[in-house]
């Protein structure tokens, strides 16, 4: 898993399926990093988080490292995404993924540009119309506001993925929670 994988995990897996959250590499073409990501402290988060999934029945939870400037889950391990899933229903776990929401992401611009808002805004708009109530705007960091609630909760129901299937032609590049 890479890039602020806490919060990000929590996104791809309620929007996008949480694919590129469990891979590891570099943000792609265009990504910059961002002075305002911590990686000791992301590494820190992260083997606590790890630990905490291993006191919670995975003893097999890696610990993180950073590869290529990101937070990455090394090795295979299965059925990542669902482990993350059902370890965050631990609040002392969500309460330690909840303190990667400051870290940043080192590839993500934190000023998205005006036409990729009026995208992002167009995206939200669409998985209201289809049906997934509640879908808020995203912030002027280009974030979705989406921690904490039922939305987040839900994850990757049928619905849900229905909904992005419609709407991710309106909006093609990773979307963040916060």
């Amino acid at each position: 898993m890479t890039r602020r994988p806490f919060v990000v995990i929590a996104l791809l897996a309620v929007l996008a399926g949480g694919a590129s959250a469990c891979s590891s590499g570099s943000g792609g073409p265009g990504a910059s990093p961002s002075a305002s990501f911590d990686s000791e402290r992301a590494l820190s988060i992260g083997r606590r988080f790890a630990q905490c999934a291993r006191d919670h029945g995975y003893p097999a939870f890696p610990d993180p490292v950073i590869q290529n400037g990101d937070l990455a889950w090394p090795g295979e391990v299965p059925d990542l995404k669902e482990q993350i899933r059902t370890i965050m229903e631990q609040p002392e776990c969500k309460a330690i993924m909840d303190e990667s929401i400051s870290l940043g992401d080192p590839h993500r611009d934190t000023t998205p540009s005006a036409q990729d808002m009026e995208k992002l805004r167009a995206f939200a708009k669409c998985m209201r119309d289809q049906g997934i109530e509640g879908f808020p705007d995203p912030k002027p960091d280009g974030t979705f506001p989406l921690v904490g609630t039922p939305l987040e909760q839900e994850g990757k129901s049928e619905r849900v993925l229905t909904a992005i299937d419609a709407c991710k032609h309106l909006y093609d590049k990773k979307i963040a929670i916060s």
